[in-house]
């Protein structure tokens, strides 16, 4: 028992004593640390400014209005009520192949090219509907978002005779490209280069197995040391 005792008090020692060395070497070579995370920084950005293709994403927003009553000029309730189930219809439709194929169609592009820069979501608890597409040319994502609207609203018209469908906003050319994020990217490669150089520092105490003073050589001997000698540079 008294052992066992020993033995656990003798591995809660040497592990604070690994861990204090750790932090007196991660203040010592605090320059490796801010060399590394600087230089991964820098060359994150460089990579994601000169190599990562830009994506230019264009959106417009259409609602489903609902039915006001002529005489007391109020939203009919039922119509409210309508319009909300009617809301995933209109996105399952949306992202379904029938327009995505008649998208790809018109604009002389390829089904997949279409389907996998095309996104549809829906405000939550609103009859707001916002679509959106995501490519390397601006006009090529307004042109998808323009093509998409008018074919849904043509077909819902044509199909279900609806009339309520708005257009609130309109695809726009994109001036900026919405990927990939500099700031966003230049932040993961600083983050890295601190956590590299960290784990560097960690395995360099973990590894280094040397008797550097009279304590790491009592705890190697499991003996008292009676002499020291003091060193003298010549």
């Amino acid at each position: 028992m008294n052992d066992n005792y020993i033995t656990e008090e003798k591995e809660k020692e040497e592990l604070e004593i690994d861990l204090g060395q750790f932090f007196r070497e991660l203040k010592k070579r605090w320059r490796l640390i801010v060399i590394s995370t600087f230089s991964l920084c820098l060359l994150v950005s460089v990579f994601t400014i000169f190599f990562v293709d830009k994506k230019y994403k264009s959106e417009a927003t259409i609602y489903l209005t609902s039915k006001v009553n002529e005489t007391t000029g109020t939203v009919d309730a039922s119509s409210i009520t309508g319009n909300s189930q009617l809301v995933n219809d209109c996105l399952s439709i949306l992202k379904g192949n029938s327009i995505l194929q008649n998208v790809a169609d018109t604009l002389k592009l390829s089904y997949e090219e279409v389907a996998s820069s095309i996104s549809v979501s829906n405000d939550a608890d609103t009859q707001i509907i916002r679509i959106s597409a995501m490519t390397k040319d601006p006009q090529k994502s307004k042109d998808i978002v323009d093509t998409t609207v008018s074919t849904f609203t043509d077909m819902m018209l044509e199909i279900l005779n609806l009339k309520n469908i708005t257009i609130i906003d309109y695809a726009k050319v994109p001036s900026r490209p919405a990927s990939p994020s500099i700031t966003k990217n230049a932040v993961i490669g600083a983050a890295g280069g601190f956590v590299l150089s960290c784990g560097y520092i960690f395995l360099a105490v973990l590894l280094d197995k040397r008797l550097k003073n009279k304590n790491d050589a009592e705890q190697f001997l499991e003996i008292p040391v009676l002499v020291e000698i003091p060193y003298f540079e010549d």
